[in-house]
């Protein structure tokens, strides 16, 4: 019995002289080798990137996928042009030249844009390739201000922002620019340039760079509908604000937390979120900032606690101090560490089996100690 299963030869497209034998990666079916190119993109750390940067130089970025696959032959440029999936993942480096580029360069991005039809874009937006050449109108320009280069492949970006479906910027100054996103939904950006994006749809939330962290910040639309929240670093008092910031927030997971002289709000319930990744510090002084996240907290859905830190008795002491001054029913407590299964002292985290129903290092339960 034989059946067909949809796939076309690609050797009705191949060039190779049918006279001899095609050589194998021309007798693969055009969707697997349509696959495969989306297998190599999207293994590709922080998206392809559009343009290739020299020292003082910017060019295309023909030496890597996908621009790659139309430099082999005929039959897979044909095919990577025309599978819009392959153009929708991309990496522009922002220039920071105070001139403007030359006009291939902007048609080029535009061409990469059209190339992904309407498919929904991943983007990552990095600032500051090249070096700024100081003259006088350089001085003049504010720094907050984007270069003419950078705002011609801004606009361009800016033109195509309604598909845009995950984004990540990575600034040193903010674009000063607002963002119509109503399809984002995985946003990776600091906390100032959140108020500038309109994205009702956005879950995912990554907010980066500490030197904003501390800063006072107000509730936004965009804010309403996220449910996962990791954030690089902050204070207890920050923590505990995006308790109010976020009502519908699921997760949140915070790098590292910071000392800070502030206090948070008093009590405070929020009952959506049902997972903490939090680092536990070693010195005890931090330690008291943790105290601070979970002072009069209520969590009524919290079920997961991870802990990045060894298992030792500062830190055990730390974790039992948080959550009896909490409200919530945690049915998990899990220590991310590096230290073997074999050499976690049981005695050590005793305590933890009367306030969870499990206590894990790495996902592996661990049993409490028979008496």
């Amino acid at each position: 019995m034989t059946f067909h299963v949809g796939f076309t030869d690609s050797h009705d497209f191949s060039p190779v002289n049918m006279n001899y034998p095609a050589a194998h990666i021309h007798m693969l079916p055009v969707e697997l080798l349509q696959h495969i190119f989306l297998l190599v993109v999207n293994d590709v750390p922080d998206c392809p990137s559009v343009f290739s940067y020299g020292d003082t130089t910017i060019s295309p970025n023909v030496g890597s996928p996908p621009l790659v696959f139309t430099r082999v032959c005929h039959f897979w440029r044909v095919i990577s042009l025309s599978t819009t999936a392959v153009w929708s993942r991309m990496q522009v480096c922002l220039p920071g030249r105070v001139e403007p580029l030359k006009p291939f360069l902007p048609s080029f991005l535009q061409s990469w844009l059209a190339r992904s039809g309407n498919q929904p874009l991943t983007l990552r937006i990095v600032s500051g390739e090249l070096p700024v050449r100081t003259t006088r109108r350089c001085m003049r320009q504010s720094c907050h201000e984007p270069s003419q280069a950078d705002s011609q492949l801004l606009e361009i970006l800016l033109s195509e922002s309604k598909r845009w479906e995950a984004v990540a910027l990575a600034f040193s100054d903010d674009l000063n620019r607002n963002f119509d996103t109503p399809e984002l939904k995985s946003l990776q950006c600091c906390w100032s340039e959140l108020s500038s994006f309109n994205a009702p749809n956005l879950t995912h939330l990554h907010i980066t760079y500490r030197w904003s962290l501390t800063m006072r910040f107000r509730h936004i639309p965009t804010c309403d509908n996220v449910r996962h929240l990791w954030v690089q670093n902050a204070s207890a008092r920050i923590i505990r604000s995006t308790f109010l910031m976020f009502p519908r927030m699921e997760s949140i997971k915070v790098d590292l937390i910071l000392s800070d002289i502030g206090h948070p709000h008093n009590s405070t319930t929020h009952s959506c979120l049902e997972s903490i990744t939090f680092p536990i510090p070693s010195d005890p002084f931090q330690q008291r900032e943790v105290l601070k996240i979970f002072g009069e907290l209520h969590l009524p859905m919290l079920c997961k606690l991870t802990f990045v830190a060894d298992p030792e008795e500062s830190e055990v002491s730390c974790i039992v101090a948080a959550l009896e001054i909490a409200s919530c029913n945690v049915q998990v407590i899990d220590f991310q560490t590096t230290t073997p299964l074999s050499e976690i002292d049981v005695d050590v985290i005793e305590p933890l089996f009367s306030l969870a129903r499990e206590v894990t290092v790495r996902g592996e339960v661990l049993c409490p100690p028979v008496r």
